[in-house]
């Protein structure tokens, strides 16, 4: 056969592979089946299992940046949410020296000291005018992104000069990275900045106010207006001038900047905190935060023939002292991490969490993260049941656990994940080449109303090893939490452990396995084929 042909068969099969994996997420495995199976020589069936599921309190989530490949969203802000009570963070971060390194040069003056985090953003479509003829105009703007609650009110924000030392290596085991957990305490120092905040989208200008670029410090001189190269929001808080005169400027000769390493452990980092009754949380990424010192300071220049620079009359002047105006970044670097504060001030989830019904299950579910809650789940919690399942000798076609939401709810999580809780690792279908994350499931499902109405997993080879007749495998407990994107399965490093990462406080009321009177109660569904030889 030539390679020519061999090229062509091979084309035609990736083509029905690709067809039949279309097919499969589209269809009902059922029906499938029916499809494929010769009715002749199997039988077609479906069976529900009563499953327990119960609620777990997660004291803590990881929050570091020392993991590679693992990179959070940091959380900032307070939210008061009536399921799932009161939860505030705190931001934490080192700061990395310029790249030029530290020289504020002679007698510098500082203008302003400021940090500056852009928001997450996204693009939406909004109405630009009805024009005369009724048609409708539209254009895409951009809009702040992962912020929870209530935006239009305000809360306080502190920054602290942060008092703790933060290790990128394990001190105990230095080969590995240094876990912070969010229900870490940091010692704080000097207060940098106190101040009202709520998010704005048009937060896009800073204006920096040059008073020290003649003799008279109390008049400005000039006006910096720093924005983005494409005009997007940030946040900025204005910090304490004196104190970075004192801590930077005045030990700038000093070999605590010398390099990273000395500067970390000279100046710690930044405890930026939120205070409130209520208000929003946000996720915020810090790979373009940054804390710029501006500031004036003087050079020794020579004037041109027509040139005065030091205003004293005299033009063409050599070695004459001129003041400059200058900046210098200290982008947010090293390690970055956050604490979390929790409230579980309704009484319905703090009963739930604190005490869950292990034996029997629960009529409600409470996923949410940022150490909140996540649902253990027992699919095979009779054994007796699980020997009589194996006997029977079936062939998965497709195995669900579906959980619908409990009542309408808002600001809900887009996707859950459904992970082995006793082993901290992947289902295998969620890693699969046959199957995989997209077929795997946890996005969240509508209604036809449009209303959000369930998640579903589909977990068919999870399923088919256990009730495997010749070769079994042991069931383990599974759990349900809120998803990030270091949950997500990556081939190419073929890591299938589940990390303790979570920083989005969406939560999501689900329904749980009782009462059994419920039809939408979490249950497991299992379609098979069974041989009518045997």
């Amino acid at each position: 056969m030539s390679n020519k042909n061999v090229t062509i068969f091979k084309n035609i099969g990736l083509g029905l592979v690709f067809l039949f994996g279309i097919i499969s997420c589209e269809k009902d495995f059922e029906d499938i089946a029916v499809d494929l199976i010769d009715n002749k020589a199997f039988s077609v069936g479906d069976t529900l299992l009563e499953i327990i599921s119960y609620n777990k309190n997660i004291i803590s989530s990881r929050v570091d940046n020392n993991e590679a490949g693992k990179v959070p969203l940091s959380l900032l802000g307070v939210y008061q949410d009536k399921d799932f009570g009161y939860l505030k963070s705190a931001l934490i971060s080192q700061l990395s020296l310029p790249t030029l390194g530290v020289n504020f040069g002679d007698n510098a003056v500082i203008d302003l000291v400021v940090v500056d985090m852009p928001y997450l953003l996204k693009d939406t479509v909004v109405i630009k005018e009805i024009t005369e003829d009724k048609d409708t105009i539209y254009e895409n703007v951009k809009a702040l992104d992962s912020i929870y609650g209530n935006r239009d009110r305000e809360y306080n924000i502190t920054v602290n000069e942060l008092g703790t030392f933060l290790n990128t290596l394990d001190p105990l085991n230095p080969s590995k990275g240094m876990k912070y957990y969010s229900d870490k305490d940091y010692m704080i120092k000097d207060l940098l900045h106190h101040g009202s905040f709520k998010p704005n989208v048009n937060d896009t200008v800073l204006y920096v106010e040059r008073k020290y670029l003649d003799d008279d410090p109390g008049t400005v001189d000039d006006i910096d207006t720093i924005k983005a190269e494409d005009l997007s929001p940030s946040i900025k808080f204005i910090l304490d001038s004196n104190f970075f005169k004192n801590k930077f400027i005045d030990h700038q000769d000093s070999p605590v900047f010398d390099n990273n390493t000395s500067f970390n452990i000279y100046f710690r980092g930044l405890y930026i905190d939120a205070n409130g009754v209520d208000g929003s949380i946000m996720n915020l990424t810090t790979t373009r935060a940054k804390m710029t010192i501006y500031y004036t300071n003087d050079i020794i220049t020579n004037e041109g023939v027509d040139e005065d620079l030091n205003n004293n009359g005299i033009n063409g002047e050599d070695d004459v002292v001129v003041k400059r105006k200058q900046t210098m970044h200290f982008s947010f670097g090293g390690v970055k991490t956050g604490k979390y504060i929790k409230d579980y001030n309704q009484p319905e989830i703090r009963e739930a969490l604190d005490f869950p019904n292990m034996d029997d299950g629960e009529q409600k579910l409470f996923i949410q993260g940022a150490a909140g809650s996540e649902a253990i789940i027992d699919l095979f919690p009779d054994e007796l049941e699980l020997e009589d399942l194996r006997e029977k000798d079936w062939m998965i076609n497709e195995a669900n656990l579906t959980i619908y939401l409990d009542g309408d709810q808002k600001e809900i999580p887009s996707r859950l994940f459904l992970y082995n809780y006793a082993y901290g690792s992947m289902i295998s279908d969620n890693y699969s080449f046959k199957f995989g994350p997209d077929v795997f499931g946890g996005v969240l499902e509508y209604d036809n109303n449009g209303k959000p109405e369930k998640y579903k997993f589909r977990i068919t080879k999870y399923i088919k090893d256990i009730l495997d007749k010749e070769d079994p495998k042991d069931p383990s407990i599974l759990a349900l939490k809120n998803f990030v994107n270091t949950d997500g399965f990556d081939p190419q490093v073929i890591d299938t452990i589940v990390r303790d990462y979570n920083w989005i406080p969406k939560g999501v009321v689900l329904k749980g396995n009782l009462p059994e009177t419920d039809k939408e109660r979490i249950k497991l569904e299992i379609y098979y084929s069974k041989s009518k030889l045997k």
